[in-house]
């Protein structure tokens, strides 16, 4: 019953106006950084990885947020919740099949903005003047070893050289270049996207629990303000604690108790190419799931307790 629950949710969340919204509203702003990278004098490749990495865990805790107050908090104020905890259904399979079927919508816009994130950074950060190349072809123009040698960097297969059929040394340059591109930067890009996911896993059950008790507006400024102190509660709390004695005990607990989503974060490190080991990716999937469990025993305990006649 949780798996029919959780497709069933899925299947209304792709529908909604707002996921597509936000799917193709991020990905034409990650394809409009390549644009504004220009400005960052000499920092436009890492410029791109940072913004695209960071708009995709933005665009998934906005889904999160309205998704999970679309599906849950308007389906039990309209009662139409009754309708399946009438069925042999305990209400804590209801909440994990809300939160599955949330997860996997925003699993979905995540492939969407990472396929798109994979092209703009190839694009931007390859070394081949594909250009040159195209016009090449179009012109029927004969390439030479030393012109394939400058366009190419070195990674052009000579023995097409001489061929008036340039489309030839295109594909040659193209294999070479994704090659390079699948063994020196994917590696490191697939795991800011998966550290990424572990963060809006833990925002979305945040966001889950909220919407079980409380209206959509006052979900998106819970789950904000957990976003907010997740990462930069440091930050806050040495600001406050000069002013409020007040303010800086409750930022000190709210940041204790609180995940640190500071820790996911490790955009920064990808785009200056530092390798993030295998181990510590592995230490933060059970931080994130020790953390999705923890709202959703949350949401299930205030969910049991909430009338819904």
């Amino acid at each position: 019953m949780t798996c029919a629950i959780s497709i069933n949710t899925f299947r209304e969340a792709v529908r909604q106006p707002v996921f597509w919204a936000i799917a193709v509203g991020t990905a034409v702003l990650m394809i409009l950084s390549c644009i504004f990278a220009g400005f960052a004098l000499g920092e436009e490749s890492r410029l791109v990885r940072d913004a695209g990495l960071t708009s995709i865990t933005i665009a998934g805790l906005l889904l999160a947020i309205f998704l999970s107050s679309s599906v849950i908090s308007d389906e039990i104020e309209k009662k139409t919740a009754l309708t399946v905890l009438c069925k042999p259904v305990r209400r804590s399979q209801f909440v994990l099949g809300k939160y599955l079927g949330i997860l996997l919508a925003v699993l979905v816009s995540s492939l969407i903005l990472t396929a798109v994130l994979f092209v703009t950074v190839w694009i931007y950060e390859s070394q081949v003047n594909y250009s040159v190349l195209f016009r090449a072809y179009w012109s029927s123009e004969i390439l030479h070893p030393a012109r394939l040698q400058k366009l190419g960097g070195g990674m052009a297969d000579h023995s097409y050289a001489g061929k008036p059929l340039a489309l030839a040394a295109l594909f040659a340059c193209l294999r070479a270049d994704l090659y390079s591109f699948a063994f020196t930067v994917f590696p490191n890009l697939v795991k800011g996207v998966l550290l990424s996911f572990c963060e809006v896993g833990i925002l979305a059950s945040a966001a889950v629990a909220a919407s079980t008790r409380v209206s959509m507006i006052l979900n998106v400024c819970l789950t904000f303000s957990l976003f907010v102190i997740g990462h930069q509660g440091v930050f806050f709390l040495n600001i406050i604690s000069g002013h409020a004695k007040t303010g800086s005990f409750i930022f000190t607990v709210a940041s204790r108790v609180l995940p640190n989503l500071e820790f996911l974060n490790h955009a920064s490190d990808i785009a200056f190419d530092k390798v993030i080991p295998m181990s510590l990716m592995g230490q933060l999937a059970l931080y994130s799931v020790g953390w999705v469990a923890v709202f959703l025993l949350i949401a299930s305990i205030l969910f049991e307790r909430r009338e819904l006649a």
